[in-house]
């Protein structure tokens, strides 16, 4: 005995299957759009007189670390550096590259900074985000190419939900294998899409360092 399809079920099946395909439309479009913006912070410009015994060398995708990282430098009256990396750009592409060598736990890539004499610092303060729970791998490229001649070098991550402890002691050996003094580790929750917690409250932690 054959079944009667109801018709109002069927408006409703396809009203809905409508309104799941444009809800996932949207939602891709929104990651593209929010992959090519970059978060803008203010200027940073050291004002004491006196050379600085605090560098920060920073790698920011999104400008969130960058962020940090000036609150960073303007706490310790630091020098700023900021990494720059061509291999992950500010689109779709570049974000999925990001992942992919995230995954893949890579630690090489091009990557340009201004030159950094770490004998003119007492301590050295690296921020990175947290790329599948782990520095981002700018960050590792930079690190294997320095001796840290000593200095004391502390890690600032910023990141979504978590980093995983293996993956920073890999980074921390090394740091020391480069000659570098470990001395603090600190993760920075910024939080998800649509849950991140505020510039202020992210200077607020920043603070508590």
């Amino acid at each position: 005995m054959s079944q009667i399809f109801n018709p109002r079920r069927r408006y409703f099946l396809k009203v809905t299957t409508g309104t799941v395909a444009l809800a996932g439309l949207g939602t891709l479009g929104y990651w593209q759009y929010k992959d090519r913006t970059w978060v803008e912070s203010e200027p940073y410009t050291r004002t004491g007189s006196d050379d600085a015994g605090t560098c920060v060398v920073v790698y920011s995708r999104s400008g969130n670390t960058l962020l940090a990282a000036k609150e960073l430098a303007r706490l310790n009256d630091a020098d700023l550096f900021v990494i720059e990396a061509s291999a992950y750009p500010q689109t779709f592409s570049g974000q999925r590259k990001a992942s992919s060598d995230a995954s893949d736990e890579l630690r090489e890539a091009e990557v340009n900074y201004p030159p950094i004499d770490f004998s003119q610092y007492q301590s050295v303060v690296l921020c990175s985000p947290t790329w599948w729970f782990r520095p981002a791998v700018p960050m590792w490229a930079f690190a294997s190419a320095q001796d840290f001649g000593e200095r004391n070098v502390s890690l600032v991550m910023t990141g979504n939900t978590r980093f995983h402890t293996d993956k920073v002691d890999e980074f921390i050996g090394l740091i020391e294998s480069k000659n570098g003094n470990f001395t603090q580790h600190h993760f920075i929750k910024r939080g998800r899409l649509f849950w991140q917690i505020s510039d202020e409250e992210l200077r607020q932690q920043i603070k508590s360092i």
